[in-house]
């Protein structure tokens, strides 16, 4: 099998308070909004292309769940290194949908955008995701088609 890599690096601005909700045997999940912009410019014909802004939806279980529930708010500056996990449900009106979000594997708090960097605790190995936390491999996983 070849060597891939699903690693994300962002760096943004929370955009809602975390929702944390707490699951079967006390695990903790936490979820919000981080906004990531390109910036506008202008092109050398003097067209002015504005700001792009992208919404990611980030998910933090356990130890990070507690950090981001007790220390992220709106508007933090934040970085969040993860990977990206697609999933699939059906809404309340039977339709599939999609979903995309980021898994967050570490956090590094920055403080509001508009006001400088504060001291808060930095995650530790302990906030890391365990295999508990992610689903089991179904048994016909050698079925995949790649």
């Amino acid at each position: 099998m070849s060597k891939s890599l699903n690693q994300v690096f962002l760096l943004g601005n929370v955009g809602k308070d975390p929702e944390v909700r707490s699951l079967e045997g006390g695990l903790k999940v936490a979820t919000f909004s981080l906004a990531t912009s390109t910036g506008g410019y202008k092109k050398q014909d003097g067209t002015e292309v504005p700001e792009k802004t992208q919404w990611h939806s980030i998910v933090c279980w356990r130890g990070l769940a507690d950090i981001a529930e007790r220390f992220i708010k709106k508007g933090d500056r934040l970085t969040v290194l993860g990977t990206i996990q697609y999933r699939q449900y059906e809404g309340n009106d039977g339709v599939k949908r999609y979903a995309t979000d980021i898994l967050a594997l570490d956090l590094f708090l920055g403080g509001k955008s508009d006001s400088p960097s504060t001291a808060r605790p930095a995650p530790t190995a302990a906030d890391a995701p365990t295999r508990d936390d992610f689903p089991t491999v179904p048994p016909d996983a050698d079925q995949l088609p790649f």
